[in-house]
């Protein structure tokens, strides 16, 4: 289970609320006091509410990513592990994504990918942001090395030639999920650091995984 430190505090709070309640209610006899414990069981109740909302919130972006993911992998419990704020603080990679070479089938996605693939799936297909384009081939990505691919390169390439099919699975229509795949490999794949390119990455090369389709990606 994905357990932060707003996890930690929102049920607290809300332990703290159901107390504070229980107070208002045994307390009904005594007006003066009765009106105090009633604010401020109303605002621990206020902010307990607030602060589970935000953490359902990271969790249907986490399971989002997860379904993203298992589109274009068949790795038994391969999961998506979203980046909480508190951690953001204190990140200063400049990878969006990563998969650990252990056999691990968990993607760890940086905070605001798995924003962008929320935002994506709720109304973004049809114009979606650059944020938007680059969250769906990060997902695409890091499910190769999930399948095992440690290369870099191969993994972008196999990438770019099932983003689609991550894309559809966010509610993009064929032609939405096609438009996004040739975005991307004509306006951003170009500009990747030269160990994620490959000459191969293209119709009949060696990374073509598709010989047989005579349009590439």
């Amino acid at each position: 289970m994905d357990i932060g430190v707003l996890t930690v505090f929102a049920t607290a709070v809300a332990a703290w609320a159901l107390v504070a309640v229980y107070r208002v209610i045994i307390r009904l006899d005594d007006p003066h006091e009765r009106v105090f414990r009633a604010v401020v069981a109303g605002v621990l109740s206020i902010t307990a509410l607030a602060a589970w909302s935000v953490e359902v919130a990271h969790h249907q972006r986490q399971q989002l990513a997860t379904e993203a993911l298992g589109v274009v992998s068949d790795v038994k419990g391969l999961s998506a592990d979203c980046e909480r704020f508190t951690e953001e603080l204190f990140n200063l990679s400049q990878y969006q994504g990563y998969v650990y070479y252990d056999g691990s089938n968990v993607a760890h996605l940086r905070r605001k990918v798995c924003h962008n693939l929320w935002d994506y799936a709720h109304g973004g297909q049809a114009n979606p942001s650059e944020g938007q384009i680059l969250a769906v081939q990060i997902v695409a990505h890091e499910a190769q090395h999930i399948n095992g691919t440690r290369s870099e390169s191969a993994a972008e390439c196999s990438a770019v030639q099932l983003n689609y099919l991550v894309a559809e699975k966010l509610g993009a229509t064929p032609e939405q999920a096609r438009d996004l795949q040739r975005r991307y490999f004509k306006d951003y794949y170009p500009h990747l650091a030269s160990d994620y390119i490959s000459g191969a990455c293209t119709e009949g090369g060696a990374l073509d995984i598709f010989p047989d389709r005579t349009e590439f990606p």
